[in-house]
């Protein structure tokens, strides 16, 4: 009996939990990674029970929307064909397999006549009824709301793209994620009942379905002619469109909110724009979560739809020299930019509508410049020390001569501010034309010439990326074509800090990472949402958190007690002050001294990162952020770079 019992416990503790089901992509868009990973878990589940069919049913909709290659997805349906034969699954992946074409409408209609209950198909059953032209669509709405499975930010997101549309207008979408919410809008909640929907999807799949919305409308032709021939009439088309499908309307498209219309002669698309958004749309959503919904949630993906429209309405009142309400559009642009992790393009297309800062091209050390910038993502490099006194005094100097006076006086530092004892130390630390002639000469000892440059403002540390781009950009010799020189946001700089190369979200706590443990000298799997990690050294699992390494030796230029004596020897951190550049070891992105020795800007002003040798090993961490005001003797940069064109 106690053997029994004893192979019993251990079934149930080999027993992996049943992983979560996928949700619709009317309900949340996920990245390919996390979905990939979720097929994963339900290969690894089903491994354990292979009879559970709505496992297998799990295991598909996960691949499928991981974007795996046809023959892997038409695999698992194979092995649910073998084990569930003339099964709701078994009929219901052969639709999501082949689509809506007649075979898959059939194969959805074998599945629904077996069970019509699953949730799973509760968005099928309403396309099925509007791709009939069933007269009770309404009924499978209503069905589909009452189920939960569409978030408020969503159904906002299609009232504001519904009122975008001018009266019994026909407006073409494309994805059943961005359709479905408008029938139920206009079914349970009687909104914007006087707008055609057409649906490419079914359009491409189901002749008769395309024939029937175009007759609705007075309309005739093909779905090509449709695409590319429509002119002065009332149709609207979805900002979710590919660009591919409109190629031949794109140059006489105009955007008026969510949607765009081909222009007439007599119509005002400035005026359009700004009455949609300033007095139909919804826009408080954006702005207050009143629901708690995930940052996933479909709505909120498709905010940064907003991003067009909203600026072409900053450049109208651009034009009429209203400065508080383009600056107001601004802000809103770049905030849903940064929720849409965007940010840094969005800002490029906002500076390439000023007018560029002019410098005079000089001659400087590319090589070392191209070779210190190490790659994080996505065409986003970071420098591999902080920004040093030698790469800032060179600028300076070039400022001075070639006359730059007003960039000039904004670097150069007062020290009157200072007590004698800080400023004898200053006047050595910080730039001045007689410090750059001593270090030309290559003045002996006592240099602070590859220290980090320290107590620049914001607005200097901007300047300082400017003038770099443009001398990047001149330069002959450079190894990308079109670059951006800039300071990060605070996920850019915390992603490049933690270092974990194969990161998925720029958002560390959408994160997992692979790191050894000590306790099974094996590498395991940690979920960052609720795992802390404050470290670049997490590699060693039990390490994560600890400043110090086993011998008590810390390993970054902090705050510490001097009396304090490692095994090594060193006292305190080795420094009462900060440290030359690069002096402690590299994470795995190759960047140096990312914790401690100075906090590093971000592209907030008063917001740096990292930590420095003025504050305390808690608050020197690769989540840390460090206030400050102005000028501040803890706080420097690092460069980042963007390659706009390779």
């Amino acid at each position: 009996m106690k053997i029994l019992l004893t192979v019993l416990i251990a079934f149930v503790c080999n027993q992996p939990n049943r992983p979560s089901d996928i949700p619709s992509k009317i309900t949340e868009l996920k990245t390919n990674a996390w979905y990939s990973e979720k097929a994963e878990e339900w290969k690894n589940y089903i491994a354990s029970d292979a009879s559970d069919e709505q496992s297998w049913l799990q295991y598909f909709l996960a691949t499928s929307y991981a974007g795996k290659d046809i023959e892997i997805i038409q695999s698992i349906r194979n092995q649910i064909l073998e084990k569930f034969p003339n099964s709701f699954t078994e009929y219901y992946t052969k639709f999501r397999l082949v689509g809506w074409n007649n075979e898959g409408v059939k194969a959805l209609e074998s599945a629904l006549n077996i069970d019509d209950s699953q949730l799973v198909s509760f968005e099928d059953q309403l396309v099925y009824a509007d791709l009939t032209g069933a007269k009770n669509r309404a009924v499978y709405s209503k069905k589909l709301f009452e189920a939960g499975l569409i978030h408020s930010s969503t159904l906002n997101y299609n009232y504001n793209l519904l009122m975008s549309v001018s009266d019994e207008g026909l407006l073409i979408t494309d994805g059943l994620h961005t359709t479905i919410p408008i029938w139920v809008l206009q079914d349970v909640m009687n909104i914007r009942k006087d707008v055609s929907i057409l649906n490419l999807e079914l359009a491409r799949n189901q002749p008769k379905y395309l024939e029937r919305v175009l007759q609705e409308n007075d309309l005739s032709g093909t779905l090509e002619e449709l695409l590319g021939e429509a002119q002065g009439q009332n149709i609207y088309y979805a900002l979710t469109l590919p660009r591919t499908s409109l190629q031949k309307l794109e140059n006489r498209l105009y955007v008026v909110g969510l949607a765009s219309t081909v222009g007439t002669s007599n119509f005002n698309h400035f005026e359009t724009l700004q009455k949609n958004i300033e007095e139909k749309f919804l826009m408080d959503y954006l702005t207050i979560d009143f629901n708690g919904e995930p940052k996933t949630a479909t709505g909120n993906v498709l905010s940064s739809n907003y991003i067009v429209s909203l600026m072409l309405l900053k450049d109208f009142y651009d034009q009429l020299n209203d400065e508080e309400r383009s600056t107001e559009l601004k802000d809103q642009i770049l905030s849903l930019a940064e929720k849409s992790q965007i940010r840094t393009r969005v800002e490029l297309l906002l500076d390439a509508k000023k007018s560029p800062q002019t410098f005079k091209v000089v001659d400087f050390d590319i090589k070392t410049l191209d070779k210190r910038m190490q790659p994080i993502k996505e065409g986003i490099y970071a420098s591999e020390i902080e920004l040093s006194n030698r790469e800032f005094w060179f600028y300076m100097e070039y400022l001075r001569v070639n006359g730059y006076e007003e960039l000039y006086e904004k670097g150069l530092v007062d020290l009157s501010e200072y007590d004698e004892v800080t400023r004898a130390l200053l006047s050595s630390y910080h730039y001045s034309p007689a410090n750059a002639q001593m270090e030309e000469k290559k003045r002996p000892g006592g240099s602070y010439f590859d220290y980090p440059v320290m107590d620049i403002s914001f607005e200097v540390a901007k300047d300082y990326c400017e003038w770099l781009t443009v001398q990047y950009n001149a330069h002959p010799k450079r190894k990308y074509q079109k670059v951006r020189f800039r300071l990060p946001s605070q996920q850019e700089w915390t992603m490049a800090a933690l270092s974990y190369v194969q990161f998925t979200s720029w958002n560390i706590e959408e994160n997992k990472l692979e790191a050894w443990s000590k306790e099974t000298d094996e590498k395991s799997i940690y979920n960052l949402s609720k795992e802390t990690v404050s470290y670049p050294w997490y590699y060693e699992w039990g390490m994560r958190n600890q400043i110090t390494n086993e011998k008590g030796c810390y390993l970054a230029n902090v705050k510490v007690p001097e009396e304090v004596t490692c095994a090594a020897g060193i006292k305190g951190d080795g420094y009462t002050f900060t440290s030359p550049v690069g002096t402690y070891f590299s994470n795995n992105f190759s960047l140096y001294d990312v914790v401690g020795n100075v906090a590093e800007m971000t592209d907030t002003e008063g917001i740096a990162m990292g930590g420095s040798w003025r504050h305390l090993p808690e608050d020197c961490t690769v989540t840390s952020i460090n206030t400050y005001e102005g000028r501040d003797l803890s706080v420097g940069m690092r460069l980042f770079m963007e390659v706009i064109e390779e």
